[in-house]
């Protein structure tokens, strides 16, 4: 029960940190080149550029109608953790309103902001909180169809980004777009780390030739199981593997027949 509590603690705390490097990522570099953002951040920044409106207090507003919307569809651990969160970063957004880094470069400003704000988001997700906004919806789609978190979240907030077009110059939408991809990406090193895992099974009348090649290529050991089919009920081996993502699709060309 204690090392649970501890737990509890530890990611509240992780989110307070996420959601604060946030809230300076927006601040401190989006702002100096009139930039975008995706989710309810991005909303609130084009409010705040057509109407002049506090991305805080907006950004909240839109946030605890998504969360009640979206409440049954997540968990109570995670539906806690996310009014933390975007709690804290609008209150965040607030307290570091003036912060102004002086730079008005749009490579400079789409690249570290994306990093910052990518890794901010990855710091949120990593304890099973979200950040609001599209983040809730990706939260939905990962439990119920298994999609990709991340990736999600960049479809989504990138429907958000077009809609800048309507208050922003074409540039400034164009340098947006690829300040999301970096936040993207920074959001997968964050969760998935330098070199995300795959696990791979194979089923085939050449496992120990397969198993040999694969120790070869990859430097990993390989498990054999037993497996019988649900439909032929043909006795064989299945090949069991864990290995770097970037080596997946290597392992599929020199496992599949070639016809």
């Amino acid at each position: 029960m204690k090392s649970l509590i501890k737990n509890h603690y530890k990611n509240i705390i992780i989110c307070l940190i996420g959601t604060f490097i946030n809230a300076i990522g927006v601040n401190g570099f989006l702002l100096g080149s009139d930039l975008g953002d995706g989710g309810t951040v991005g909303i609130s920044l084009a409010l705040k550029y057509s109407l002049g409106f506090s991305p805080a207090l907006t950004s909240l507003i839109i946030n605890v109608i998504l969360i009640i919307i979206g409440w049954k569809y997540l968990s109570k651990t995670v539906a806690i953790y996310t009014v933390i969160s975007n709690t804290a970063l609008s209150l965040f957004l607030e307290l570091t309103k003036n912060v102004n880094l002086g730079i008005h470069d749009f490579v400079i400003n789409s690249v570290f902001g994306g990093a910052i704000i990518g890794i901010s988001v990855g710091f949120v997700l990593s304890t099973g909180s979200t950040v609001g906004g599209p983040a809730v919806v990706a939260r939905i789609f990962n439990k119920y169809f298994g999609f990709k978190t991340s990736k999600t979240i960049f479809l989504l907030d990138s429907l958000i980004v077009l809609s800048f077009l309507i208050v922003l110059p074409l540039r400034n939408v164009l340098f947006t777009i690829i300040m999301l991809f970096i936040t993207e990406r920074a959001t997968s090193f964050i969760i998935e780390g330098f070199n995300p895992k795959k696990a791979v099974t194979i089923i085939s009348e050449k496992n120990e030739v397969l198993a040999d090649k694969i120790n070869s290529f990859t430097g990993r050991g390989t498990t054999i199981l037993p497996s019988k089919g649900g439909y032929s009920k043909n006795e064989s081996g299945m090949l069991y593997v864990v290995v770097h993502q970037s080596q997946v699709t290597k392992i599929k060309k020199f496992s599949l027949p070639r016809g």
